[in-house]
């Protein structure tokens, strides 16, 4: 007879407890077995690799991947270098190109304006700005050469027949016309009061450069715009 608080079992209730832990060990023993199994699986793929070699690799696999990365930084650096570099070169030669144009561009304009301006005037030199603002150099068939334009920079068209560009000596004849600069011409009440080319400079003969010296030309820029010097 079982003691006073003590709880008594029947065979079945024994026999239904037994069972439903018999039931939860071999869950959990189903539930490792298969865990023990993908391990297992798993460790397959590294059979035969030595522990201390593997982390031997991967050290050296991680060090090569710092290295990488820090030739590409080193790398990227020397390409912006190098990109700043160029373009510095690129701005210096555009530049240089620049400075060679306007010097070529005022050799042609006014190594034309003056030998023409020469032959209308005692007073190149109060004409010669004024022909330089209707003047471009533009490039025709592989050579630079001076032109006529209008204000909107096109090339005038002569008075004669066809499409012919304008000519200086067109140009100077309208300017002849405008009341502006007409008293600047010779014959047409020239500021001058008349005097030749041949008494310019203190009565002397003026000298003479070849049209074509263009170092000459630019030298002595100043003597041919007042006719102290002549372009032939």
């Amino acid at each position: 007879m079982a003691g006073e608080g003590e709880t008594t079992y029947t065979q079945a209730q024994v026999d239904a407890l037994i069972a439903e832990q018999t039931a939860g060990l071999k869950a959990n023993r189903d539930e490792l077995m298969k865990e023990a199994k993908k391990a297992k699986e798993a460790l397959k793929g590294y059979e035969g690799v030595d522990p201390e070699e593997h982390r031997r690799l991967k050290t050296a696999a991680e060090e090569a991947e710092r290295k990488k990365a820090a030739a590409e930084g080193d790398f990227k650096a020397l390409e912006a270098q190098l990109v700043k570099k160029l373009a510095d070169a690129e701005a210096k030669s555009g530049a240089e190109q620049a400075r060679l144009r306007g010097s070529l561009d005022k050799y042609l304009i006014d190594a034309e304006a003056v030998r023409e301006l020469a032959a209308h005037s005692d007073s190149p030199a109060l004409l010669l700005p004024h022909i330089r603002g209707q003047m471009r150099v533009v490039e025709q068939d592989g050579a630079f050469v001076a032109r006529i334009v209008d204000s909107a920079g096109n090339v005038r068209i002569g008075k004669g027949q066809g499409s012919a560009p304008m000519t200086l000596g067109e140009l100077i004849e309208d300017m002849k016309q405008d009341k502006t600069y007409a008293p600047a011409f010779r014959g047409t009440g020239s500021s001058g009061g008349g005097a030749s080319r041949s008494t310019a400079g203190g009565g002397g003969s003026p000298s003479v450069i070849a049209a074509d010296d263009s170092k000459a030309f630019l030298a002595n820029l100043e003597g041919v715009a007042t006719g102290k010097v002549e372009v032939r």
